[in-house]
């Protein structure tokens, strides 16, 4: 009958449309199931490295390359494209540019020096960190290291004499040593051209520096006994007050002997500042992805990663070079540090435009010979 007909055709497009769909989600779960296996016949694409094969990122590229492979079931380790350049702009830059090509970069291992060259405003910076994804960090903090403690110095910074910091240059890893020194009423005057530890200890041993700025390593704790017996001593450590390492023989850190100096908790934006580039003079070596990367695309790296630092030889490595691998959650809240406010980073490039002409100056001039009797005593 023509009505029968009719109600029937309804009930057999809804039939049809469910079978559709179930087929389709069917289709659906096939593919995703059959992913690794697509992914395993696809070569990865190549990670960047912002340093020389036997820099600090080159040593942990060649470790988590793959081992990353395996935990993201790629058949062959990622590429390495290794760059030159002691502070890693270099190869961030790279991975900037690259990231316009057909087949961008996976990644960036990159150096905290790189950031630090970002807050600090370097001319050299075409990239924004703060549109990395962090899925790995090795973490190092450094030391401070002069001849008395902080309180003998007080008889100096009546007398306006400066103390002479040995840095490599005046926004090199040794920026937060100096702010810290200022927000302490220091008076820092950095002398650059210091750029291994090797070269700060022999101005330090000769006079020609007051304070210098030391690695916390596997070689720290004998160069520091050996500075002892010279007179020297650790004022205080470049790392937050929640420092892992705190618990491995770290001096004080920088929060804790600021309030003990000032008898007050440092506030100013330029402790932000200081926050921001300690923790970024600290990181060694930082796994990066775009920030256009998909979640599920994230998600993968950050256990796979979480994976690698479980791994043996990963572990051994960061025991032999004294530092902590920072993966997951403690990762993401570690480089959420190096992205303070606008306000922060603005103070910080006012007060580097204010004191380097002055550090200039006053370095081009030599001491006078009551000065230099005082810094020799």
């Amino acid at each position: 009958m023509p009505g029968r007909k009719q109600k029937e055709q309804p009930e057999q497009n809804t039939t049809l449309s469910r079978r559709m769909m179930m087929a389709g989600l069917l289709s659906g779960f096939y593919s995703f199931a059959r992913l690794p296996t697509a992914r395993a016949a696809e070569p990865p694409t190549p990670l960047i490295v912002a340093g020389v094969a036997d820099s600090q990122c080159g040593q942990w590229a060649s470790l988590l390359a793959p081992i990353l492979a395996d935990e993201l079931q790629y058949a062959s380790p990622f590429p390495l494209t290794t760059t030159t350049g002691w502070d890693g702009v270099t190869g961030a830059n790279l991975f900037e540019t690259q990231q316009e090509q057909a087949l961008p970069p996976a990644g960036v291992i990159a150096p905290g020096t790189a950031i630090l060259a970002a807050l600090a405003g370097d001319s050299r910076v075409h990239y924004d960190y703060q549109r990395w994804v962090p899925t790995f960090l090795s973490h190092q903090p450094t030391v401070v290291v002069g001849k008395a403690a902080l309180h003998r110095s007080v008889a100096s910074i009546l007398k306006g004499q400066p103390l002479r910091v040995g840095v490599s240059r005046y926004t090199g890893p040794e920026l937060p040593t100096l702010l810290a020194l200022d927000l302490l009423g220091l008076r820092p005057l950095p002398l650059p051209g210091f750029g291994t530890a090797e070269a700060a200890l022999q101005a330090l041993r000769a006079g020609t520096v007051d304070v210098i700025q030391l690695p916390f390593d596997v070689d720290f704790s004998g160069r520091m006994a050996a500075l002892q017996e010279e007179g020297f001593l650790p004022l205080f450590s470049n790392a937050l007050p929640n420092s892992l390492f705190l618990r491995q023989g770290l001096p004080l850190d920088f929060t804790t002997v600021f309030a003990q100096e000032r008898h007050r908790a440092p506030n100013a934006l330029l402790y932000q500042a200081w926050a921001a580039t300690a923790t970024a003079t600290a990181i060694k070596a930082g796994l990066m992805l775009p920030i256009l990367s998909l979640p599920a695309t994230v998600a993968q790296w950050r256990h796979a990663c979480q994976k690698a630092a479980a791994t043996h030889d990963l572990r051994v490595h960061a025991r032999e070079e004294n530092q902590i691998m920072l993966t997951g959650t403690v990762c993401a809240s570690t480089y959420a540090t190096m992205m303070p406010d606008l306000s922060v980073i603005l103070a910080l490039r006012r007060w580097l435009a204010f004191n380097m002409p002055r550090w200039r100056d006053t370095a081009a001039r030599p001491l006078s010979p009551a000065a230099a009797q005082q810094h020799a005593d």
